[in-house]
């Protein structure tokens, strides 16, 4: 099921509500949370952004990403609880690959924890597919160490 939601960039004034959001888009214990400043220190990047979806009023979710030349990065997304599973994650994505492109880039890179099966599905779902491993990337609160897995997609 997919519900539609407003999608719109954001600049450095609202890296207050990205830290929120990131933080409660992340509910399992140990992982890692970004804080305002990680957001401030991203849209300070040359070839970076951040978009926002919101429902209604509120807001929902987020994505991150930056553009060098023709490579662009996923560098995080973030959807509440209460609004997975509404194609609101693909709906960032695909608008943040659109304005990748529009950067100039021609493929898109991102990781994903090994332990994140929904996530590794819905990349794969958008044309994304593992091109390497980093070994014990994530560290979770319980010291657990956990590999990323980089995935790639073309743009063009």
């Amino acid at each position: 099921m997919s519900t539609l939601v407003d999608i719109a960039p954001v600049d450095a004034t609202a890296v207050d509500l990205l830290a929120a959001l990131h933080a409660a888009s992340f509910c399992r214990p140990g992982d890692e949370r970004w804080s305002a400043q990680a957001f401030s220190d991203v849209l300070g990047m040359p070839g970076s952004f951040c978009l926002l979806a919101s429902a209604g009023p509120d807001p929902v979710g987020f994505c991150a990403c930056r553009v060098a030349g023709p490579e662009s990065e996923l560098l995080s997304l973030g959807v509440l609880p209460r609004q997975r599973r509404a194609g609101t994650a693909r709906q960032l994505i695909l608008r943040s690959m659109g304005r990748c492109v529009e950067g100039g880039a021609r493929e898109m890179y991102l990781e994903v924890a090994e332990d994140n099966p929904t996530a590794q599905l819905l990349y794969r779902s958008l044309g994304f597919f593992q091109v390497g491993r980093r070994k014990g990337y994530y560290l979770r609160l319980d010291s657990v160490k956990v590999d990323a897995l980089t995935m790639r997609r073309d743009l063009r």
